[in-house]
């Protein structure tokens, strides 16, 4: 499988295309009021943070936005000031996100410094049904929180992944930015091909391919599933490749979808443990109604504009 591991930009975009313009232009340096309605509207985030070399990444609730260039996340438990940071932020019912990327502050709380804001396309949320069903219709997941340096090593660890529709990936370029990005498919999105290694397929999206960046920079990666309905949480870390594997990547065909690539992740840790903040991500009394916050097309239309009056908010980023 060595040979057909992604090992350059001119490969990535020779297989998955390259990043479309309009994808930079949609996306902001500061939380406007788009933002700042929706991150009202969101009881739960997903936090990734790099530490000393290494990826963590964990669910948030009750975030806030004190100014368009902080983002205050009381729950934050991983990092010290300065570190890169991605969050990906959910709102009951609504099919897009928002995703903002920073450093870590402080002073004052755990807060997000803002460098870069933009809505992510529904179809990962969509893929996975994460709003199909209530809570109550969903059948118990039942596991028992631990660590360990594998999926058998922590008992519960491969049936959450199995009955997972949804997950982040924790990412950082060789800059220091960080990403977070979600991904969504039917129960089961990641693959254990053993103990110690992972398989995530690659669906149509927004087209940053942040994530396939990144790693041929940084292999560290950080992995938090979810499950509907239930409260506890699956972080898995390790490192990470792009890989082509055709063998691999019909094994992970969906509704005759073949990934055009794949995530392989060496795995050398697993954590799963309870995470009450996510009740109320499933409550059924926080699911918004389709028209309380803006059409995907307008925030894009807006933030484009913003773009073209100022330029890229993420210039400075390598495209």
């Amino acid at each position: 499988m060595s040979k057909d591991v992604v090992r350059s930009v001119a490969e990535l975009e020779e297989t998955v295309g390259s990043r479309p313009p309009a994808t930079i232009l949609k996306s902001i340096g500061h939380l406007d009021d788009h933002c700042r309605e929706f991150l009202a509207r969101s009881p739960y985030v997903i936090a990734s943070v790099f530490e000393d070399g290494e990826a963590r990444i964990q669910g948030i609730g009750a975030p806030a936005v004190a100014a368009p260039d902080r983002l205050d996340l009381p729950g934050l438990t991983y990092g010290t000031a300065g570190d890169p940071i991605g969050v990906v932020a959910l709102v009951p019912g609504y099919g897009e996100t928002i995703r903002v990327n920073g450093r870590i502050g402080l002073d004052g709380g755990p807060h997000v410094r803002v460098e870069e804001a933009f809505l992510h396309c529904a179809r990962c949320v969509t893929r996975s049904g994460l709003w199909e069903d209530l809570p109550g219709d969903r059948e118990p997941l039942d596991v028992a929180v631990g660590r360990g340096p594998d999926l058998d090593a922590v008992p519960g660890a491969r049936e959450l992944l199995a009955r997972s529709p949804f997950v982040a990936l924790g990412t950082v370029d060789a800059s220091g930015a960080a990403d977070v990005s979600p991904k969504g498919d039917p129960a089961g999105l990641v693959r254990a091909l053993d103990a110690a290694t992972l398989a995530i397929p690659d669906r149509p999206g927004n087209r940053r391919t942040d994530t396939f960046h990144n790693l041929l920079e940084r292999p560290e990666i950080a992995l938090l599933a979810l499950v509907p309905g239930a409260e506890v949480v699956l972080e898995v870390r390790g490192r990470a490749r792009v890989t082509r594997d055709e063998e691999l990547r019909e094994r992970l065909v969906v509704q005759r979808n073949v990934p055009k690539v794949a995530v392989l992740v060496d795995v050398t840790s697993v954590e799963l443990r309870e995470d009450p903040a996510l009740a109320r991500l499933w409550s059924a009394q926080e699911r918004v109604a389709p028209d309380e916050l803006p059409k995907a097309a307008l925030i894009w239309t807006d933030h484009t504009k913003l773009n073209e009056t100022h330029g890229p908010a993420n210039a400075a980023r390598v495209y």
